[in-house]
């Protein structure tokens, strides 16, 4: 009844029958060595946890559901950081045909780096040259740097827009925070503008991109199918205001740079076959960089930088509980005094149960041989 005469009276809604929340823990044991600033060995690291997951998730009613991730780090140190990785409030068809319109809003993974951001692939390590280039540098990025990365976000704060039309038609536009302030304002966005992205994807053959699979044959093996497809991506930003410390190689002079608008382009790739998915992406950015006198903030100059980089993996069902992956990664930076990044990432996965993951992967720099991860990694979730 009061769902009829809303809004006079609070509309009713649904709560989940039980506790909406699960927990994640991934141990890990790591060999690594790297030389880039002198050889660092280290050997069998017990990394008993390396992190733990408290996730949520359920459905409010008809039109409304939630997602949330809360993460809980161990330093070296033994002690602890915590993350909020997500939290997401949807509102699910609201009007319209079904999953053709749809809205997030909160902390989230965008839709635009849909099937290659980490938390859709299945191997340990992420496509870090898709996700921490940083092109800021004095002559341009010369690599990756998590804390000032400015390739494409892997985690956003904003609103996005999305849906599947047809059942095969993909979409999302979003607008989200853009680069986080460096100089300790009590602000999550470190200046007044927004960045803007948007994809758009099409799926040929295969389940529908929304669940539909109507008028197709799939097999019982719920893994295998025979599809491909296609999408095209594009992330924009500004980032003016927000000052970075360069150094002029040649007279070793300090400059606050800012990357006043950097925008990316790419496209998308996803081709499965029976036990195959071989998929990946390639992307171009460019950046307009300005470096300003520090003593009196003047302009010193600009200059627009570009970088690329593509990555292609392909993954391997052996048998259900087996899977391998093998990915190659490559990014040119824009600064052209440095060589370009290539890595090579294996894993093997074996699922002893659903809820229990054993992989062992190896990541290795294409450059440079002795920079080298192995890792054993055990996940198990309830």
């Amino acid at each position: 009844s009061y769902k009829k005469i809303w809004p006079k009276m609070v509309a009713p809604s649904d709560l989940p029958g039980f506790a909406p929340f699960a927990l994640n823990t991934k141990m890990g044991v790591v060999y690594s060595s790297d030389v880039s600033s002198g050889k660092v060995v280290v050997n069998n690291d017990f990394q008993f946890p390396q992190e733990v997951n408290i996730f949520t998730a359920g459905t409010l009613g008809e039109h409304f559901s939630f997602f949330g991730e809360l993460t809980f780090g161990q330093e070296t140190d033994g002690s602890v950081t915590t993350e909020i990785e997500h939290a997401q409030l949807h509102i699910n068809s609201p009007f319209g045909p079904e999953h053709a319109v749809n809205f997030k809003i909160g902390k989230f993974a965008p839709d635009v780096t849909d099937g290659f951001q980490e938390m859709w692939l299945m191997t340990d390590n992420g496509v870090d040259t898709m996700f921490t280039y940083s092109p800021i540098g004095f002559q341009g990025g010369t690599g990756l740097a998590e804390d000032v990365g400015i390739s494409i976000p892997a985690m956003v704060q904003g609103v996005e827009f999305y849906g599947v039309a047809s059942h095969r038609l993909f979409y999302t536009v979003g607008i989200t925070n853009g680069l986080p302030p460096t100089n300790g304002a009590g602000t999550v966005d470190g200046n007044s503008r927004k960045d803007v992205y948007a994809r758009l994807d099409y799926k040929f053959g295969g389940m529908g991109l929304d669940g539909d699979t109507t008028g197709k044959k799939l097999p019982p093996e719920n893994w295998r199918e025979n599809s491909f497809r296609v999408g095209v991506l594009g992330y924009s930003g500004d980032g003016r205001g927000i000052d970075f410390v360069v150094t002029d190689p040649n007279t070793l002079t300090d400059y606050n740079q800012q990357d006043r608008r950097f925008d990316r382009a790419g496209a998308y790739v996803s081709w499965y076959f029976k036990d195959l998915n071989v998929f990946g992406v390639v992307m171009h950015g460019s950046d307009k960089l300005q470096n300003f006198d520090q003593g009196t903030g003047a302009l010193f100059n600009e200059s627009t930088r570009s970088f690329d980089a593509w990555f292609a993996q392909a993954d391997y069902v052996i048998r259900p509980p087996f899977q391998v992956s093998f990915r190659y990664e490559n990014l040119s930076p824009a600064d052209s005094t440095v060589d370009s990044i290539r890595f090579y990432n294996a894993n093997f996965s074996f699922l002893s149960r659903a809820n229990i993951k054993t992989m062992l992967e190896y990541r290795r720099d294409a450059r440079e041989s002795e920079n080298y991860t192995v890792a054993g990694v055990m996940r198990f979730a309830y």
